[in-house]
């Protein structure tokens, strides 16, 4: 699961800066803003992306996904936009009205489903997934005796982790080690004991990184250390040779079986990661006009 605060990237000193580079990765929002007749992307204020059947082999819900987001929009925006986008692309928009929420479709196909009420959110999804968004947005949450394990464990890891600009958790399959370890494996063997990972980022004028490595036990967590000890001793952990002061500034905090890597970037070395990683920035774009907070609906996450 991946949230994102909008509004405090926005107000953040570094906030313009990283919206530039990210904004280099995809298609303009140009096309998307004539169809619309407004920018639903710069319209707004938080986001979150649950991948559902992530961390669990054979899920019922392998391949679903869940945008929900809040902003400055009316359901009646983002109905009309729906439909205009699924037009253009040859499909054949159908309205449907789900209790207080407005959902478009393309009647042609069946993947996801957009719905919007005014005041928000605005949720992307489908199949039963999309119904059980609705049902979080409604606050007819399933009783403690009946949530998913994977939503707990989502849950506890935020908490671990703290509020941040962006937050991020992943839960790992089993068996995830031997099918991207290849060749490595016997090198980065302690990693096998990963059960799952949690990232928080805070943006302001630098980037202060919590990246969180959830282990089997306390041994595991002893392990990966020492790996970690031994790459950065060798320098493996950066990725561009200007990088390497940084990677020596990573420090590690044992919290039981888990094991936190803390780091702080100023604003060039952020530019050298990302061009390190994204490749030489283009011309910077205009920092977005702020916008008022909001509280983001909290998503089955799974």
């Amino acid at each position: 699961m991946l949230s994102a605060d909008i509004t405090q990237l926005r107000h953040a000193a570094l906030g313009a800066s990283l919206a530039a580079r990210f904004a280099q990765l995809g298609p303009s929002t140009g096309d998307l803003t004539t169809l619309c007749g407004f920018d639903p992307l710069s319209a707004l204020d938080e986001v979150a992306l649950a991948v559902p059947g992530a961390g669990a082999e054979g899920n019922e819900h392998t391949g679903d996904f869940g945008v929900v987001a809040t902003g400055r929009f009316s359901a009646t925006q983002i109905t009309r936009c729906a439909r205009a986008s699924i037009a253009a692309r040859g499909g054949d928009p159908v309205d449907s009205q789900l209790g207080t929420f407005s959902s478009v479709r393309d009647r042609k196909t069946s993947g996801g489903e957009v719905a919007a009420r005014d005041g928000g959110p605005l949720i992307v999804s489908g199949g039963e997934y999309f119904r059980a968004l609705l049902d979080a947005a409604d606050g007819n949450i399933a009783k403690a005796e009946h949530e998913d394990p994977r939503d707990v464990r989502h849950a506890e890891l935020r908490r671990a982790l703290g509020a941040g600009t962006i937050v991020a958790t992943w839960l790992l399959a089993e068996g995830w080690f031997e099918r991207v370890s290849g060749d490595t494996g016997a090198r980065f063997s302690p990693l096998r004991s990963l059960k799952a990972l949690g990232a928080r980022l805070d943006v302001s004028r630098e980037v202060r990184v919590s990246v969180l490595l959830d282990c089997a036990d306390a041994a595991s967590v002893t392990e990966i250390e020492a790996l970690l000890d031994q790459l950065r001793s060798l320098g493996a952990l950066s990725l561009d040779p200007a990088l390497g002061d940084v990677a020596q500034r990573i420090t590690a905090l044992r919290e039981g079986p888990r094991l936190r890597l803390n780091l702080t970037l100023t604003e060039p070395e952020l530019q050298a990661l990302l061009d390190a990683t994204l490749g030489p920035s283009g011309a910077a774009a205009a920092p977005a006009a702020p916008a008022p907070s909001s509280d983001i609906l909290q998503i089955p996450a799974r």
